[in-house]
């Protein structure tokens, strides 16, 4: 009987320490995960800064090269609309010239002008 008590006493001990042991393991394992909650609530903090950071860059960024091209494009509809009157005034004159030696050229055909 001395074995069954004894026995009993040593898984009874092994018990209580066990206990002991899960209770300090337990404990390690909250303050870890509380570190690695901390640690992702500052990651997460940090992103979203870095984020905001970034969206405010690209939006200024974005909006100088809107205003660069704006002034590009106005400077170019300028520059069409100019070259756009120098082709009609050529045009219209082509045109006058055109009408005029026709008309010469009928002349010519009706005998008026010999």
């Amino acid at each position: 009987m001395d074995n069954i008590a004894g026995g009993m006493k040593s898984l009874c001990e092994d018990i209580a320490a066990a206990h002991g042991d899960r209770k300090r393991s337990i404990k390690d394992l909250k303050e870890q995960a509380e570190t690695i909650r901390d640690n992702a609530r500052k990651f997460v903090g940090h992103c979203r800064k870095v984020h905001q950071e970034m969206a405010e860059g690209l939006t200024k960024g974005l909006k100088e090269d809107r205003e660069e091209l704006v002034k590009n494009v106005s400077s170019l509809r300028e520059d069409f609309r100019k070259k756009e009157k120098e082709i009609r005034a050529d045009l219209a004159e082509a045109s006058r010239i055109w009408n005029k030696m026709n008309k010469t050229l009928e002349s010519k055909k009706r005998g008026d002008i010999k």
